[in-house]
């Protein structure tokens, strides 16, 4: 399994570093807010992991950090491998999960094959199944990741993409609970643009955003708006 999409450039992913951004091709979860939908669902194509290598050493003191994002990374069988490698040049390496895989990320973790970790908080626990688009979802591997990352030691946040169909202060209060006594979450604006699973959602206004904010920093250390 290769890696399917890359972003040769960004100052957004990596807070205050220059990154290449890596795609991976799967996913266990079908958020319909995804916007890396069409990788996802039916992404046929391959990026040789040479050619990518071949950029990276050539580009040694341009790029800072490499984001291993998706899909979902921590399914590529042949990831742990990609991460020595591309460490073996001097990158700083950030992974973006889902926190489905917890025994995979603590490997990492434990391997010190990770410096920084951005992983998703979908919605309260009872509303995970409508908003990743799966009917069975296990949370006690979504728990374990966040209990996983809050005693690492490891750089790292939570983020949650806010859509008006899916977000209310009911559930921001309950998702509240979930990640209760962890460091840092961002709120991130939802934006609908080609690519996404499910047409027609919503943002969520600013002002009802720094309303989930408040409730949410009743349960944690810190709290800010992405996007916005």
């Amino acid at each position: 399994m290769e890696f399917v999409g890359i972003d040769k450039f960004s100052l957004l992913d990596y807070d205050e570093k220059v990154s290449i951004v890596l795609f991976s091709p799967a996913c266990n979860f079908r958020c319909p807010f995804c916007h890396n939908g069409e990788s996802v669902l039916n992404c046929n194509s391959e990026i040789s992991f040479n050619e990518i290598y071949d950029y990276l050493e050539d580009r040694k003191n341009v790029i800072d950090a490499v984001v291993i994002s998706g899909g979902e990374p921590t399914l590529m069988p042949e990831l742990e491998e990609r991460i020595r490698k591309i460490r073996e040049l001097g990158y700083l390496i950030k992974l973006d999960t889902n926190g489905s895989n917890p025994e995979i990320l603590k490997h990492l973790i434990d391997e010190k094959l990770l410096d920084f970790v951005a992983m998703d908080i979908k919605n309260s626990e009872k509303l995970y199944p409508l908003t990743t688009g799966c009917q069975k979802v296990n949370m006690e591997n979504v728990k374990k990741s966040i209990q996983i990352l809050n005693e690492s030691g490891i750089s790292h946040e939570f983020r949650t993409t806010l859509v008006k169909e899916f977000h209310s202060p009911e559930s921001i209060k309950e998702m509240g609970e979930l990640i209760k006594g962890s460091k840092k979450l961002y709120l991130q604006k939802f934006v609908d643009r080609e690519g996404v699973i499910q047409k027609g959602l919503h943002e969520i206004d600013e002002e009802s955003a720094k309303v989930f904010r408040e409730i949410l920093l009743k349960y944690i250390t810190e709290c800010e708006l992405r996007g916005y």
